[in-house]
């Protein structure tokens, strides 16, 4: 059996899965059966890495694609080396910035890892399986297009949000469907319709909520914070606030749905900041979790507040 994890937020995450699924099933005469498709963030990928090596049957293949690294993840290090001694061949294909010294621990204890900060995932693994393929070209594209924020495809910007509307596991099967269509290069069909119909008041919504209910904070010898929440993902908050706030020097956006926060500047290192929370991502983009964010509904604890601001001044 073959595993394929990855990250669920983003397209770039999906449309690697989808290139991958294309590679096996479609190229290499894979069964269906035969590769089963997971999705992580941050937040749970260990647990995730555990229950897939931890079974009495392990895979013979896992392959993670866009997920980068965080200290909490040295806890499957462990479960790598185990799983390889099995018969597991781990491969791991990523962007976000990584410490040296940890690329060659990994790379050490698995069969592949590959990390290219100027490359998207889905770019990498393209180039790994499907070099000359048209339509893993095109995946790759599209998720360079939303993952650098280059804006060039309103299609990819649709499957983006079309993909931040299903997160969570009560959504998983939606995501498998967005994997299937995308991976045989079905960027047009009815289905994505459907989902846009649906996810368009819901985004309208909840992008004027996040609006309404921004607080600017000013951070001394930094500038202004502008912090937001709303049930969506909390990337496209940051956007929001960005395009509503453009002098503010960092913004957070805190997803609602399961307490996910974003943090977007482009003068704080993000990807240092989010891991002083035990998270990580890219330098001018990243993700983390807060133990205690509102103290009511809609209302901040001061510990939340004072925590962030605290860190923003380590990073300035």
């Amino acid at each position: 059996m073959i595993v394929s994890l990855t990250h669920e937020h983003d397209l770039d995450g999906l449309g690697s899965q989808a290139i991958i699924q294309r590679y096996f099933i479609l190229k290499a005469g894979i069964q269906n059966d035969e590769i089963t498709f997971f999705f992580a963030d941050y937040t749970n990928f260990v647990e995730e890495i555990k229950g897939i090596l931890s079974t009495e049957t392990i895979p013979s293949q896992l392959i993670i694609s866009d997920l980068g690294f965080n200290d909490s993840f040295k806890e499957v290090f462990p479960h790598f080396k185990e799983a390889e001694k099995r018969g597991c061949k781990i491969s791991w294909f990523d962007h976000h910035i990584v410490d040296a010294s940890i690329k060659e621990e990994i790379k050490s204890l698995i069969h592949v890892y590959i990390n290219i900060p100027e490359n998207c995932a889905a770019e990498i693994v393209r180039n790994y399986f499907l070099y000359d393929d048209p339509i893993a070209a095109k995946i790759a594209e599209f998720a360079r297009d939303t993952d650098f924020r280059t804006n060039k495809y309103k299609l990819a910007s649709d499957l983006q949000s079309i993909i931040g509307f299903n997160r969570g596991a009560q959504n998983d099967q939606n995501k498998h469907e967005i994997v299937r269509l995308l991976s045989q290069g079905d960027f047009h069909n009815p289905w994505f319709t459907e989902q846009l119909s649906s996810l368009n008041k819901w985004l309208e919504e909840e992008s004027t909520f996040s609006l309404n209910h921004a607080i600017i904070f000013s951070v001394e010898s930094f500038g202004d914070l502008v912090v937001s929440w709303a049930k969506i993902g909390g990337g496209r908050i940051t956007r929001i606030l960005k395009q509503k706030y453009p002098d503010a020097k960092a913004f957070i956006g805190i997803d609602k749905r399961n307490n996910d926060i974003i943090i977007y500047s482009d003068f704080i290192n993000c990807r240092d900041f989010a891991r002083e929370f035990e998270g990580g991502g890219h330098k001018e983009r990243a993700g983390f979790k807060f133990s205690y964010i509102f103290e009511k509904p809609n209302e901040l604890t001061q510990s939340f507040i004072e925590e962030i601001k605290k860190n923003i001044l380590k990073q300035n």
